[in-house]
């Protein structure tokens, strides 16, 4: 049995819990670059083009690198499977190294992603594609595709609202 003086610090920890496990997730987790890189100067900074309709391209980036994304068939329709392609574009040089890439969709408002793993195709520099993703509900979805280098995350997010 708890007692009066032990109920408010239980709520206050599972309040505190609660908050940290639905934290939105960061924008870019990346460090410092290597002090090795240097930047380009904007005015070299090759075009980051997917092959296709650059209409419908979409682009998301951070000071390392910008993504250039687009849904492979069209518009994202609500409660229907889509893939998209993407293409990493690095603005340093040398181009930091990768390891892994994931590419998922979470709801900011609801706190939840999706409920299912889209599987990537491809191999940098070539474009990649995600297939399987689903925005199973209306609302405003942001597309994340993190970035792996050893113990080192880049994440870049882009936000789009479907009704």
């Amino acid at each position: 049995m708890t007692g009066a003086r032990g109920r408010p610090a239980a709520l206050a920890r599972a309040a505190l819990l609660a908050a940290a496990l639905c934290a939105p997730p960061i924008r870019a987790l990346a460090a410092d670059p290597v002090p090795s890189q240097q930047a380009l100067p904007q005015s070299t900074v090759p075009a980051c083009r997917l092959p296709g309709a650059e209409d419908t391209v979409r682009r998301t980036r951070v000071p390392e690198l910008e993504i250039a994304w687009r849904p492979v068939a069209g518009a994202i329709e609500l409660g229907r499977p889509f893939s998209i392609e993407f293409v990493l574009c690095p603005r340093l040089v040398p181009a930091p190294p990768i390891d892994r890439i994931t590419v998922d969709a979470w709801m900011p408002a609801h706190r939840h992603g999706m409920n299912y793993r889209p599987t990537l195709a491809g191999t940098p520099p070539a474009p990649l594609r995600a297939d399987g993703l689903l925005f199973h509900m209306p609302g405003r979805w942001e597309i994340v595709f993190e970035l792996r280098a050893g113990e080192r995350a880049l994440r870049l997010t882009d936000g789009l609202v479907l009704r």
